[in-house]
């Protein structure tokens, strides 16, 4: 009589070994009440707390093509996604800095090598040994090596926000057999199973598996997928020309076991009674039971994970790749370090950018960014023109677009194809002429993204529970948290915005509203005259400073440092800004208006 290994016990579902978040529980304060937490998930990279590191594994729910990379046991088996990134992301090779791993505990995640001069992530499975060698784990790859600390280096933070590559998987309705034997206490695989299993999976180039669903849902990361799990057939472009690998392991068993030789003597015989006395000679007295069982399940809540019975080898000695880390391994690109240091150089060239430490005592009134007047915007940005009128070049920030009465634009170096030094001086040999636009605007997202970073220099227009802040080097503005804001030191003072705002003279909305309040079709319209795909001008006479002391109205275009202009032209079309418009051909056109949003003054002042 035969039983499989399945019993619905305690160890069934046991507890998560790597918990994969921290679901509610209810716990009691210091005044006996009863206090619920919310679920919290587990974050990757460094616990700030408690020093541990953590890195998500990939959790698959749904089919999907893999590659095979390890089999333990059909309980224990990794494969790895086809569209993984372990060969080029995850594999490092010189010039790449290695620092020596300091500690050696267990679960600590480090870099070792997996081959001559090739690293590769890995984790600390079991400690130092007797030998003084540590397992170790290759979470991109599913190997096992025994190595030396000397030859481990510390894994940077960076690289642990990249799930596992190595995926875990466990064949659906697979068990292993055992009699009825009061001795057996929990079946185990053999193994010539593994070794079976090995070599079968070994063919595939590729599998598709299916994963099961569960009516559990398991907090465990450890806990291998329970699936179905399929080979394709070599040089078969169907993905749906698949063979059970399930079916091919309990065949190949039983084959070796010699269970299918009454079958075969069937197929020569003709005669049913011969093959019956055939069978009842061969088959022995004392059959012992197969040893594997393959059920028809549809629940992976009680799919349960066996053991080998047989555990791997220590070697004496490890590998010679596993014993230190190179003394002659390069650690920086000659090339790119130096590039690092023209940056540095470059950045800190002026004294005023000397790196400084603030002062205890914060003077907010000391610590102001200089807004730059309209002169000089002029001298500081001048570009020429053929007409002999000052004017200056610069680039639409598309996405910060309100309205025709707030949008923002960055100035544009005033030489051609130099325009990274201004001691070059314009001609018609570097200038605009020989200037693709495409060009001008990858200069400016070039020198955008070296201001804008994760923190940003902002203004505050107006602070409640939230603050209203305008970004002075991007564009733009935004509510955030007060607590988001911090103080700015006297260092990132020295320069003025990198992207101003404005608002167009001269216009008011078709509506007539009171208010003045543009309409949807009407800003609409406004976005797509204000091109961002090729560099705007502006001449100096047509900028003008929007007051902002009009309490009485108190208009949203009504703000500190924004800057009025009468007309915009473009590189490569002859008709402006206002001529597109306020062209009444167009739906969401405005109207013209003298006086809005505000009295052109008679002479140009600063903006502030």
């Amino acid at each position: 009589m035969l039983s499989v290994g399945l019993r619905l016990t305690e160890e069934v579902f046991p507890g998560p070994e790597e918990p994969i978040a921290d679901l509610d529980t209810e716990k009691k304060d210091a005044l006996g009440s009863i206090v619920k937490k919310d679920p919290t998930m587990h974050l990757d990279g460094i616990d700030v707390k408690t020093g541990v590191a953590k890195i998500k594994r990939i959790v698959l729910n749904r089919t999907a093509n893999v590659e095979f990379l390890r089999a333990e046991s059909p309980s224990r088996i990794w494969v790895r996604l086809e569209n993984h990134i372990t060969d080029n992301t995850l594999t490092f090779r010189e010039p790449f800095e290695l620092k020596p791993q300091k500690t050696f505990k267990v679960n600590d995640y480090a870099i070792a090598p997996i081959d001559e001069r090739v690293y590769r992530r890995c984790r600390i499975v079991e400690p130092e040994n007797e030998r003084k060698l540590i397992k170790i784990f290759f979470i991109d790859d599913a190997t096992v090596a025994w190595v030396k600390k000397e030859c481990l280096a510390e894994m940077d933070e960076h690289w642990m926000f990249y799930p596992w590559q190595a995926i875990q998987i466990s064949m659906f309705g697979v068990y292993p057999a055992v009699s009825d034997d009061i001795e057996v206490t929990k079946p185990v695989w053999t193994p010539k199973i593994c070794f079976k299993l090995a070599q079968i999976l070994a063919n595939y180039q590729k599998l598709k598996l299916d994963v099961v669903l569960s009516t559990v849902v398991f907090n465990d990361y450890a806990r291998p997928i329970p699936c179905k799990l399929y080979g394709i057939e070599p040089d078969i472009v169907e993905t749906n020309r698949t063979v059970c690998i399930a079916q091919m392991l309990e065949s190949a068993v039983l084959l070796e076991d010699g269970t299918l030789s009454a079958k075969e003597e069937e197929d020569e015989t003709g005669d049913q009674n011969d093959m019956e006395s055939s069978q009842e000679e061969e088959i022995p007295t004392d059959l012992s039971p197969p040893e594997i069982v393959c059920l028809d399940m549809y629940d992976a809540a009680f799919h349960e994970i066996f053991e080998v019975a047989e555990k791997d080898l220590i070697p004496e000695n490890p590998l010679d790749i596993h014993r230190n880390l190179p003394g002659d391994w390069k650690q920086t690109d000659d090339l790119e370090e130096e590039e690092r240091m023209d940056k540095e150089n470059e950045l800190f060239s002026k004294d005023s950018m000397t790196p400084q430490m603030e002062p205890d005592e914060w003077n907010p009134r000391l610590n102001q960014i200089p807004m730059l007047s309209i002169d000089e915007l002029g001298e500081k940005y001048r570009f020429p023109s053929e007409d002999g009128k000052a004017r200056i070049m610069l680039a639409v920030e598309g996405r910060c677009t309100k309205s025709p009465y707030e949008w923002y634009a960055r100035p544009i170096v005033k030489t051609g194809k130099n325009a990274r030094d201004e001691n070059v001086p314009w001609s018609s040999e570097t200038g605009l002429a020989e200037v693709d636009a495409t060009d001008w605007m990858l200069y400016v997202n070039e020198e955008k993204g070296s201001f804008t970073g994760e923190w940003q220099r902002v203004l505050i227009v107006d602070c409640e529970e939230f603050a209203e802040v305008r970004f002075l080097d991007s564009g733009g503005r935004d509510m955030v948290l007060t607590s988001s804001l911090y103080r700015i030191h006297s260092q990132h003072c020295i320069f003025p915005p990198m992207c101003l705002r404005f608002a167009m003279y001269g216009v008011v909305t078709s509506s007539g509203r009171v208010d003045k309040k543009w309409a949807a079709k009407e800003t609409s319209r406004f976005r797509m005259c204000l091109r961002e795909d090729t560099p705007i001008f502006i001449n100096i006479e047509d900028i003008a400073h929007l007051p902002s002391s009009n309490a009485e109205r108190r208009l949203p275009h009504v703000a500190k440092f924004v800057l009025m202009v009468k007309n915009v032209s473009y590189m490569d079309e002859s008709r402006t800004l206002l001529d597109r418009f306020l062209s009444k051909d167009e739906e969401g056109h405005a109207r013209q208006a003298d006086g809005e949003p505000a009295i052109w003054p008679p002479a140009k002042t600063q903006f502030y």
